[in-house]
């Protein structure tokens, strides 16, 4: 009975920390999934929009990233939910690795019941191994605040350990490897233009195409309105010269007429 018991305990399977990302674990609420979309598009347009023929970084979401390793130097498979290369990637490709792509420039990752804690930890969980990889930023974010007073927080790679990568006083974080700031406006993540322009977010291209197509249909308006008035005025100015013409040739008759009469 003994060496039964001993042997049972034998053969349970260790538990790794941090576990691998899975499909189901990542996938988050709603919110959730919001943010990484906003956050994902917004950088995306924002690299799209940078002057040159081809694009400076691209932003990649909740597709497999292999080769990361955990504290034990087990194989350490990720799902992170926004992660940016400084180059254009293939959007068929299903998977990308440490070895065959390097690390990503920066890792965002939008806490979630199922994933929080390794996200959090820096010791042993996602932190070390992001870390371990190279990956230059790295960045929570907890739109409710459920998991993070702050509702962000952020690190940079500073010999080789993540060290505190703060906000500047408006409230964002602006990246060092990207040319772009990202933080939150109420519980909506956001990208930012260098200039502090927000990009748009799901739900308002739409809205802003309709608001532009206003505003130019306005534009219009007003500038065949400004066209008509000065039209009626060059009009009107013709009309009064052509009165003043004939008034002055009629007074100029008149004194010939009034010189013939003298004669």
């Amino acid at each position: 009975m003994g060496d039964r018991r001993r042997v049972a305990i034998a053969a349970r399977p260790v538990e790794l920390w941090p576990p691998d990302d899975t499909e189901e674990s990542v996938m988050g609420t709603d919110l959730h999934q919001t943010t990484i979309t906003n956050l994902r598009w917004g950088l995306n347009d924002l690299a799209a929009a940078t002057p040159g023929d081809s694009v400076p970084w691209h932003a990649l979401g909740q597709t497999l990233l292999t080769g990361l390793r955990r504290p034990d130097d087990s194989p350490y498979q990720v799902l992170p939910d926004i992660f940016v290369y400084l180059r254009s990637m293939d959007p068929r490709r299903p998977s990308l690795s440490l070895a065959g792509d390097g690390a990503p420039a920066l890792i965002v990752e939008v806490l979630s019941p199922t994933t929080y804690r390794s996200d959090l930890d820096l010791a042993k969980g996602k932190g070390y191994s992001y870390a371990r990889a190279g990956v230059r930023e790295y960045m929570l974010i907890d739109p409710i605040g459920e998991y993070l007073e702050d509702y962000v927080q952020a690190w940079r790679l500073t010999g080789g350990v993540y060290a505190p990568w703060l906000p500047d006083e408006s409230g964002r974080w602006w990246s060092e490897e990207i040319q772009a700031g990202i933080g939150l406006e109420g519980l909506q993540a956001a990208v930012y233009a260098p200039d502090g322009r927000r990009q748009l977010r799901q739900g308002e291209v739409t809205r802003e195409l309709l608001r532009q197509e206003a505003q130019l249909a306005r534009e219009r308006s007003a500038h065949a309105e400004e066209l008509a008035r000065q039209d009626r005025q060059y009009t009107e100015e013709l009309a009064r010269r052509d009165r003043q013409h004939a008034e002055e040739l009629e007074a100029l008759r008149r004194r010939l007429d009034e010189r013939s009469a003298g004669k």
